[in-house]
């Protein structure tokens, strides 16, 4: 009986690592995805400011979502983003994944 629970405690100590480390894991991506989203931010504003001050249009005014006010917006195109994130992370880990080609159109391989 004592061997069972040794063996019990092992599997769970074993579990509660893994749990751990997943979530220390999924933390660090979380932060990683922060960090991107705040630099492609502070770019953009950059950017803009720049653009105000001589007077210059770089990006032209596109209606991308017409009907949705620009916060709504910018949350469309985050998720969007995030959701092509995740279906390459997917596809790496099933051994697939994309290779851009010189003409910049994706291939699967």
């Amino acid at each position: 009986k004592q061997w069972y629970q040794r063996r019990v405690r092992g599997i769970q100590a074993r579990y509660k690592g893994f749990k751990v480390r997943k979530e220390i894991q999924d933390k660090k991506e979380q932060e990683q995805a922060a960090v991107r989203i705040q630099a492609n931010f502070r770019g953009h504003k950059a950017r803009k400011e720049l653009a105000e001050q001589s007077d210059e249009q770089p990006f032209p005014e596109t209606d991308d979502f017409p009907g949705y006010t620009e916060e709504e917006e910018a949350a469309i195109k985050i998720q969007a983003n995030f959701r092509g994130h995740k279906a390459r992370k997917e596809l790496a880990t099933q051994g697939g994944g994309f290779q851009r080609n010189d003409e910049s159109d994706a291939t699967c391989f």
